[in-house]
């Protein structure tokens, strides 16, 4: 018997839901797949909820269900999703600056979308979701070192990727 009641464990996925959600179309790059990768994962969970054995956080354990969704789709397609261009903070006063703002989201967006699967899987995780290393292994079935180093990949991808964007314009010497 599994260590939750279908009645908890169906509470749980109700509110683990919005966090699945947003998880998912970080991951896929559309809040459309998204969903349609939420509902698939749900499936599963359905099917097999009684194999959660409380050895991690539930929503880890959601997340893993969600990857093993994702990674199933991209076995069966070519093209990396691409981040929307909209997932910036519009909470900025200066025009200028959300202007530039913006597109150093759509630039980001466009560079995670563009990494390894698992690489993306990780950053996304890490940087988004707030899991710590121990909770991404988990949650992917690998190591923390895996976890490390592909987060390390990532992130040198990235800054080589968004160099421009990193580095203070250069003053002119008079």
């Amino acid at each position: 018997m599994g260590i939750l009641d279908r009645s908890t464990f169906d509470r749980l996925v109700r509110e683990h839901l919005p966090a699945c959600l947003r998880f998912a179309t970080r991951l896929t790059g559309s809040v459309d797949v998204a969903e349609e990768l939420v509902q698939d994962a749900l499936v599963r969970v359905s099917r097999n909820w009684q194999s959660f054995r409380g050895e991690s956080r539930f929503q880890t354990w959601l997340f893993g269900i969600i990857v093993n969704a994702f990674r199933d789709r991209l076995a069966n397609r070519r093209e990396p999703e691409r981040l929307p261009d909209d997932l910036t903070d519009a909470s900025g006063t200066d025009p200028a600056k959300g202007i530039l703002a913006g597109e150093l989201a759509e630039r980001v967006a466009a560079a995670v979308s563009h990494l390894p699967p698992r690489q993306r899987e990780v950053l996304v995780l890490v940087a988004y979701e707030g899991l710590s290393t121990a909770e991404v292994a988990s949650a992917l079935n690998v190591t923390e070192q895996n976890v490390r180093t592909n987060l390390h990949l990532a992130r040198e991808q990235l800054r080589v990727k968004l160099a421009a964007y990193l580095t203070e314009p250069s003053r002119e010497r008079r």
